[in-house]
Formats: C-alpha cells, sequence, structure tokens
C-alpha cells in the first residue's frame, strides 16, 4: 500500500517502535533470501516470524510468541482419511504433497519431508499460491502448514484486513469452504516467535527487544494484531500465544 509494508508484524513492531525507542525498517526482498540475510550475511538485526528450530538456535536467540499448527490442508472436495504422520506415510504414492521451498515448522516437520523426499512423494515450489494452485488443478493432494499462511496467501491486496467482516453467521469462510484443514497427530504445534542476531545487536539491545517482543504476546497485542488479518475461525484452527 503506496510502498508500505504492512501485516501482522510489521504493524507489531510500529507499535513496540516508541516504547522502545526503536525505529523498524523492513526492506522488501524475496522471501528465499530473507533467512539467508539473517543468518548467514548478517544483513538483519530481527527475523520474524520465524519457526524454532535446533539449527537456528545455535545461530541465534529465540524468543517464543505463540504456537501455529502445520496442519494437513486438502481441497475440501477431496477429504482424505489421513489422521497421522503414520498413516500419510504409509499411504506412499498413493499421496503426493506440495511445500514451500524453505519453510520450516519445527524438527519433527523435517523429519517428516526427509522421509516425503526419500519416497519421492513431495514437489517444493516457491511460494504459497502455487501450493493452492496445485491443489486446486489436482496435481498434489495435499499440504502441510499452519492455516494462516495459506490463508493470507491467498487473499487479493486490501481484503485481508477486511477478512473477518466477510465470513459467513456460522463464523465459516470461502477459505474453509474450499479447503479442508486438520491436524495431524504426531507432528506438534511450532513454536513461533522471533530470531535476534547475536552478532549485530548488543547485549542491552538483546535484552530489550525479548522482553518488547515477550511482553506484545503476553499483554494482548499480538493477538489483536492478528485478528485485524484473520478471521477468528482460522485462528481457532491454528493459533495459540505463548504468554508464559
Amino acid at each position: 500500500m503506496g510502498g508500505r509494508v504492512e501485516g501482522v508484524y510489521p504493524d507489531l513492531l510500529r507499535q513496540l517502535g516508541p516504547s522502545l525507542a526503536c525505529e523498524f525498517v523492513f526492506p522488501v526482498v524475496p522471501r528465499a533470501r530473507v533467512a539467508l540475510m539473517f543468518f548467514e550475511t548478517q544483513e538483519a538485526d530481527v527475523f520474524l516470524p520465524a519457526s524454532r528450530t535446533a539449527e537456528r538456535d545455535l545461530k541465534a536467540q529465540f524468543v517464543p510468541m505463540l504456537r501455529l499448527t502445520p496442519s494437513l490442508i486438502t481441497l475440501a472436495s477431496r477429504r482424505l482419511v489421513v489422521e497421522d504422520v503414520g498413516s500419510l506415510l504409509h499411504a506412499k504414492t498413493r499421496l503426493r504433497g506440495a511445500m514451500v521451498r524453505s519453510y520450516t515448522w519445527g524438527d519433527d516437520y523435517e523429519a517428516l519431508m526427509r522421509q516425503l523426499v526419500a519416497d519421492k512423494r513431495v514437489d517444493f515450489v516457491a511460494d504459497l499460491r502455487t501450493v493452492a494452485q496445485m491443489l486446486r488443478s489436482g496435481r498434489v493432494d495435499f499440504t502441510i502448514l499452519p492455516p494462516t499462511l495459506l490463508y493470507s496467501a491467498l487473499q487479493e491486496p486490501g481484503v485481508a484486513a477486511t477478512a473477518a467482516a466477510s465470513s459467513t453467521r456460522d463464523g465459516e469462510t470461502a477459505f474453509s469452504r474450499e479447503f479442508r484443514f486438520a491436524a495431524l497427530r504426531g507432528l506438534p504445534r511450532s513454536e513461533v516467535g522471533a530470531y535476534l542476531s547475536r552478532q549485530t545487536l548488543s547485549a542491552s539491545d538483546l535484552q530489550l527487544l525479548r522482553d518488547g517482543l515477550s511482553r506484545a504476546a503476553r499483554d494482548g497485542s499480538l493477538m489483536r494484531s492478528l485478528q485485524r488479518y484473520y478471521p477468528a475461525e482460522v485462528l481457532r484452527q491454528d493459533v495459540q500465544i505463548i504468554t508464559n
């Protein structure tokens, strides 16, 4: 919108900025470059939102803020009888998935991806819209994502902010009528938050940012930011705020 970066986390950081005496800058770069900028070339101080993994914890300091549910997402018209990771793996070549390259939802998700790759049952693509197109065309049967991510990727510019108002009376959205999302037993919620650079930030800045981001989860600021972009139905299925 006029070159201004908007969304749940830019909104939240702008809100936090004055109380932290910080000004946050949001360079627009390709998704594939974001993790590289933070973890490898150290061009960024904060990586947000980011899923927690053991490998990333070795490189930066993690601030937990919420848990997202990496769900099995299928077309609602093609209901799959898959309730857990074991039954998905045992389906072998019968079911094929599409995932976004560079996305991760924790160590258990990574282990599942390695097995699907070994079975040649997964296509990795560049973005979420391509995942949706492959599901709609029948090229793949499923993806594994937090519902909020696929929902936001499918909104036209300006639609996401008014999505709650477009829900039907019983809370159903067009998104949930088209796609079915269900938690997979054996795949736990993904811990999501911010990674802070130990290389580019001083000890005092690390503490300041850690305290501010944790407080934003506890005091409701993060949830209010989420509610501006997602309908209540999608948040209920996906999001659990970390308040301790």
